[in-house]
């Protein structure tokens, strides 16, 4: 028979090794702050490139199923100009915010830099991923705000060429893709790319409260 010690130490519970790279609320909140700061200064310095890109896309997607083909977009000062080649020169330019298009990008560079190990390969190649997606929406968002533009902004041409339903389907897809979308869209592509470690992070926190 063991003594009394030996049987202590036997029925005593053995608590689990946590694995250091296992990620958790706390150490991710910790970590936000930082990575946000990252996100931020990196996308100022993407700024330019990223209206250019955004422009060529919505032009290139706008233009494949115009007939004729007379939309151009020109980011000038960080603002998207709208202009159509059937219109006269001396009509005033519409513009829209590329700021507010594609902002939303610091969020999704904050929340996969604010993860445990970003600059693993599988993590940048998410990234990679998620943000191809992301620029995919805030191309449609540019897109949405050029059409409603063209329906509502210009007057009796706007009358003549779009319909009180085509004003009203554009006016519901730019105010979906301002608003839900753009806000929303960062945190969906986020967990849908990094559904491992936000159940990790929800189950090791639960752990520790239980």
């Amino acid at each position: 028979m063991g003594t009394v010690g030996d049987r202590d130490r036997g029925t005593r519970p053995v608590r689990a090794v946590r694995d250091p790279s296992t990620p958790h609320v706390q150490k991710f909140l910790f970590r936000l702050p930082v990575a946000l700061a990252v996100a931020l200064a990196a996308w100022l310095v993407l700024r330019p490139a990223l209206d250019t890109v955004v422009c060529g896309l919505a032009e290139m997607l706008i233009r494949g199923y115009e007939q004729p083909r007379v939309t151009r977009l020109m980011p000038v000062d960080h603002r998207a100009q709208v202009r159509r080649a059937d219109l006269r020169t001396d009509s005033t330019v519409p513009t829209v915010s590329l700021t507010e298009v594609h902002f939303n990008t610091i969020v999704l560079l904050a929340l996969f830099l604010a993860l445990p190990r970003p600059w693993s390969r599988l993590q940048a190649e998410r990234l990679v991923m998620g943000w191809c997606v992301l620029l995919g929406l805030q191309t449609l968002n540019l897109v949405f705000h050029v059409k409603f533009i063209y329906a509502t902004a210009l007057g009796d041409w706007s009358i003549q060429h779009y319909s009180v339903v085509g004003r009203n389907v554009y006016g519901f897809l730019q105010y979906f893709t301002d608003l839900p979308g753009r806000f929303a869209s960062p945190f969906l592509i986020w967990i849908g790319f990094n559904w491992d470690h936000v159940m990790a992070m929800i189950s090791a926190d639960a752990g520790r409260r239980g």
